[in-house]
């Protein structure tokens, strides 16, 4: 079987196997292939896949995949990765119009490096929710999040308090990613995120740090720019008052490009 160039990146700690579809084989959309060459120490490993199509009207099409291997709407830090791999490769300029599975998003390359996307506006899709003895909101974000403001945000807090939340009835049978926040001040946030479809703390989640923005900007004086501290690093959220025009910079790193044999992890 024919080998397959893949690019492997991170955003903020975020990492993704980027393949660009030059007549890919079926295999790479499979979640059985995507679950091993994910799998850390005996796989390429990584967080998610993002497979790179082209499509009318667009520079490319991004589909996202989570290590488990099922499709999600959007990636905030993988959309930034991809645009770094799409701009080495020569096959955009440093701005960008894609479609993800969520809808079109414009992003640019800043000069120095790091990445802008313009994100869908996110919306609330529940009043206050009382879950697993935490008290949030379903927000939608182009992805689908749960978030709760608490005093102290830490990684083992939510490794503890976050699985009872994701597999909740309440968000069956799609469940739902979970974002725990902090506002130190009125222009900072902590967030830490987990993501189902990985099943884990994240070192970073963009579109999650915009839900939790986006919930913190509604009941307090926090304002646009905003500066969220995720484990993996830094990310910067601007907004209207309106929240209607929202997006989301960060540093998108190119790690390597290589090839895999796809009969390796059949």
């Amino acid at each position: 079987m024919k080998r397959i160039p893949f690019y492997k990146a991170h955003g903020t700690g975020n990492d993704f196997i980027i393949f660009i579809d030059d007549q890919l084989p079926e295999i790479v959309r499979r979640p059985d292939f995507i679950s091993k060459i994910c799998t850390r120490r005996t796989g390429i490993g990584a967080d998610a896949v993002m497979i790179i199509t082209q499509v009318d009207g667009y520079d490319y099409k991004m589909d996202y995949y989570n290590s488990d291997g099922s499709w999600e709407t959007m990636c905030a830090n993988g959309s930034r990765c991809t645009a770094k791999v799409m701009f080495m490769e020569g096959l955009t300029d440093s701005k960008i119009n894609f479609l993800a599975g969520d809808g079109p998003h414009q992003m640019e390359i800043l000069e120095n490096g790091m990445v802008k996307l313009q994100m869908t506006p996110p919306i609330y899709k529940s009043n206050i929710l009382e879950v697993n003895g935490f008290s949030g909101y379903h927000v939608d974000s182009g992805a689908t999040h749960f978030v709760t403001n608490v005093p102290e945000v830490t990684v083992e807090m939510v490794r503890a308090s976050a699985p009872g939340i994701r597999y909740s009835n309440l968000f069956s049978p799609r469940g739902i990613n979970v974002n725990f926040y902090h506002e130190t001040d009125s222009s900072h946030l902590e967030v830490i995120t987990y993501e189902k479809g990985i099943e884990k703390v994240m070192l970073s989640c963009g579109s999650g740090s915009i839900a939790a923005a986006y919930h913190a900007s509604q009941g307090s004086n926090l304002e646009s720019p905003v500066e969220i501290t995720v484990p993996g690093g830094k990310l910067y959220v601007n907004f209207d008052k309106s929240w209607k025009d929202v997006w989301l910079t960060g540093p998108a790193v190119i790690l390597f490009k290589s090839q895999l044999n796809p009969s390796d992890f059949l």
